[in-house]
């Protein structure tokens, strides 16, 4: 069963289904949803949690062994499979299938994944699942509707904002859903329940905390500034930024450029496809006038190593990000080992 995301609450009041899948590309929404799920899952007696970040060469079997290795107590486990941009291809459709038709006990799966597409949408995969469980879509939230976002979260935490401040901060944060509930913790430090927020404040603390930010970094990337990005990857581990948010920034934009570049002729069109706002695009035509499509598929692979090492792979992971940068603001080098990907 379909369900949009402004409905979860009601269909919360509910026992959990043993399959929640969340599809989407935008990460807050789906990490947030994500949190909501898993809290919901303890109430329901899940005191295990198992999780599975598939990649390339992921052995969709272990799925099934998941739902026979019993707790040593019994207990329900929340078995979590997060796909990203990964097809299930032939024999991830079938386990889903093999699951959808067996006993799983008191187990509940949680699935993530990028936006599904119709094919996928019609499979018999999606069926089988659909027929037992939640699929819930997260939409990026349009510009028009962004101030108005942007408020609701400030209200959340006590805040609010003058019309034109809103109009501001949704400008600055271009559709980011991430950078602008950043933003708004930033302002928590510095503004007072029930005192709105000024333009002229929200400009003063700005221009405050702009040092740099994961998006300059990003943004170095694409234009090429190799020296730049790497005074900002420095200053960013300095000051502690979490590896996750690293890679996803990194990955976001090698993604984008990477559709860019499998149709180069079409770039106004698949910037509005993929909601690319104007004052960003001179960035990507930077970037696909300096890289290949094939460039950008062995930038991906390495994002991928680079997110292996920060879940604990064994391989050094700051040279591996530091790599990442490295290629992904000048050109990638050969690659020597393509089997360590």
């Amino acid at each position: 069963m379909k369900i949009s995301s402004d409905k979860l609450a009601a269909q919360l009041k509910k026992k959990l289904p043993p399959f929640i899948w969340i599809s989407g590309d935008e990460p807050l929404q789906q990490l947030e949803i994500s949190d909501v799920i898993r809290h919901k899952a303890r109430q329901q007696g899940c005191e295990e949690r198992v999780i599975f970040d598939v990649g390339p060469q992921f052995k969709w079997g272990q799925l099934l062994q998941a739902t026979q290795n019993q707790s040593l107590f019994g207990d329900a486990q929340l078995i979590e499979v997060r796909l990203g941009s990964q097809k299930t291809g032939k024999e991830g459709s079938q386990v889903l299938q093999d699951l959808a038709r067996q006993d799983r006990g008191q187990d509940i799966f949680l699935i993530t994944s990028a936006k599904l597409d119709a094919t996928q949408s019609k499979s018999a995969w999606y069926k089988a699942l659909d027929a037992q469980g939640w699929f819930i879509p997260v939409w990026p939230v349009p510009p028009a509707q962004l101030p108005r976002w942007i408020e609701q979260r400030l209200a959340q935490h006590g805040l609010s904002a003058e019309p034109d401040a809103l109009r501001l901060l949704a400008e600055k944060v271009e559709g980011n859903l991430l950078a602008a509930a950043q933003e708004i913790q930033k302002l928590l430090l510095f503004v007072s329940p029930g005192e709105p927020v000024t333009t002229h404040q929200l400009m003063e603390l700005i221009q405050d905390a702009s040092r740099f930010s994961l998006f300059d970094l990003a943004d170095a990337c694409l234009e090429g500034q190799l020296d730049r990005a790497l005074r900002i990857l420095d200053h960013l581990q300095a000051e502690g930024t979490e590896a996750p948010l690293l890679i996803w920034a990194l990955s976001r934009e090698i993604r984008q450029v990477a559709r860019l570049l499998a149709q180069p002729h079409h770039f106004e069109q698949q910037c509005q496809q993929w909601r690319i706002w104007p004052q960003r695009q001179p960035l990507y035509k930077k970037a696909i006038q300096r890289l290949s499509l094939a460039e950008s598929h062995q930038l991906l692979l390495l994002a991928y190593q680079v997110d292996r090492a920060a879940k604990g792979s064994g391989e050094p992971f700051t040279e591996l990000l530091l790599q990442l940068v490295s290629s992904f603001a000048t050109r990638p080098a050969p690659e020597e080992n393509p089997s360590c990907v």
